[in-house]
């Protein structure tokens, strides 16, 4: 911050502002002979879109499938939904929704062909992001099976006395999607003799 004046009027100099330095600024001037005057500038720091939060989907053929986009930007930002490069729009099988800083696209009656990747852009004056989502298609009964693991490892190592634990990273794939699991594994390591 810094002050400039050239006797009157004096200013308020802010030298690389920041989004975060933007709101309501108070300027009071005072003196010992009547009561204080004071003034109040609303700044506003402009800044392109930033993609804060995504929500892809899980849905079964024939519902409804539903993706999530929000953005912050000042200006507010503008929405776009595509798919393979085509730019979608409102029709009987898609409605997009747009509610200040969120954007939701929902696919009515999901089909085989609807499943994949979709983009999501938000753009204003000063810059546009994307970000990909993917409406995922459920399948019953998968991924829900027990899994059971049996991992069984001698280790003889000089010195290790009390429990370790190993890291042990799990990857289940059902054709559409990749869950990867880390598991803590409680392991007791004792002194060779």
């Amino acid at each position: 911050y810094g002050f400039t004046q050239e006797w009157l009027p004096l200013y308020l100099d802010i030298m690389g502002i920041m989004r975060n330095q933007a709101g309501r600024y108070e300027c009071k001037a005072s003196n010992d002979v009547a009561t204080p005057d004071v003034k109040y500038v609303n700044v506003v720091v402009n800044y392109p879109p930033t993609i804060k939060k995504t929500q892809s989907s899980e849905t079964p053929v024939g519902r409804i499938g539903t993706l999530q986009c929000d953005a912050t930007a000042v200006p507010n930002p503008e929405f776009e939904w595509y798919r393979d490069e085509k730019r979608l729009s409102n029709n009987q099988a898609i409605n997009i929704q747009i509610l200040g800083s969120t954007t939701i696209l929902m696919i009515a009656n999901v089909t085989e062909e609807d499943y994949g990747n979709y983009t999501c852009v938000a753009s204003n004056r000063l810059g546009v992001q994307n970000a990909s989502l993917f409406l995922y298609k459920t399948i019953r009964g998968a991924m829900k099976k027990k899994c059971l693991f049996n991992v069984t490892h001698n280790l003889t190592q000089p010195g290790l006395t009390k429990t370790h634990v190993w890291l042990l990273k799990l990857i289940l794939t059902n054709g559409h999607r990749t869950i990867a699991l880390t598991l803590n594994v409680p392991m007791t390591a004792r002194l060779r003799k």
